[in-house]
């Protein structure tokens, strides 16, 4: 069956991605009710990076890349390419000569909910990848698939154009039609945060801080002073 590809995508503004430059990816889950955040193993192959743009979306025949190198080239500087490799870790889906090209294209990062191989080498050129696992079986090129339809990667549903926020705690989506409300969100939260922090450093508890006692008391917890005796 013929896959499908979609050469153009709606892409956010460039200042409405902007403003998620300096969110963190927990402050990002919180202000979308703690959703869109992907599978924990889905992480960078190195902990400090950080990626931000639009998502172009692959999906995948378990095992098989050759749309991913389509990608490449519709892919303009800035996107993420986003894949839907089914979440299998045995077959990578990408390896270092793609890599040369995603950074020759200025492209800001990757995503595979799967396998990428040649690790070494792809640390080593410093371009953003965000994965499952890694391992040396390669691909294979018989299937072919769709590039900018609605996919799923990591549990999380990723349109073409959605903006992708990643760092060392993993990635997280932010649908591009919620993008404006959802960094709204996240600045209160960045700020209500930075004030607990305040008010902790003064010496009060988290308790206290962020307000946590009235959920202490509404569960009516049993407070015990004496040591527990087995």
């Amino acid at each position: 069956m013929p896959g499908n590809i979609y050469t153009k995508i709606n892409r956010p503004s460039k200042e409405i991605i902007d403003l998620f430059k300096e969110i963190p990816t927990g402050i990002a889950s919180d202000a979308q009710g703690r959703s869109n955040t992907m599978h924990a193993e889905i992480k960078g192959l190195k902990r400090d990076w950080r990626i931000l743009g639009p998502a172009i979306t692959v999906r995948c025949m378990a095992g098989n890349n050759l749309a991913i190198h389509q990608a490449l080239y519709l892919a303009e500087p800035g996107d993420i390419i986003v894949v839907d490799g089914t979440g299998i870790t045995t077959v990578s889906l990408w390896g270092t000569i793609m890599t040369e090209v995603a950074r020759s294209r200025d492209l800001a990062g990757v995503v595979i909910d799967g396998s990428i191989r040649d690790f070494t080498e792809s640390v080593d050129l410093n371009f953003p990848i965000f994965c499952r696992g890694v391992t040396p079986r390669g691909p294979h090129k018989g299937w072919s698939d769709d590039i900018n339809v609605p996919i799923s990667c990591g549990g999380v549903p990723v349109h073409p154009g959605d903006i992708i926020l990643g760092d060392g705690d993993g990635v997280v989506v932010i649908p591009k039609g919620m993008a404006k409300d959802i960094s709204e969100k996240a600045e209160r939260q960045m700020k209500k945060e930075k004030a607990w922090l305040e008010e902790i450093r003064k010496g009060k508890t988290t308790l206290e801080a962020i307000g946590l006692q009235k959920n202490v008391d509404w569960l009516g917890v049993n407070k015990h002073e004496q040591a527990y005796d087995d």
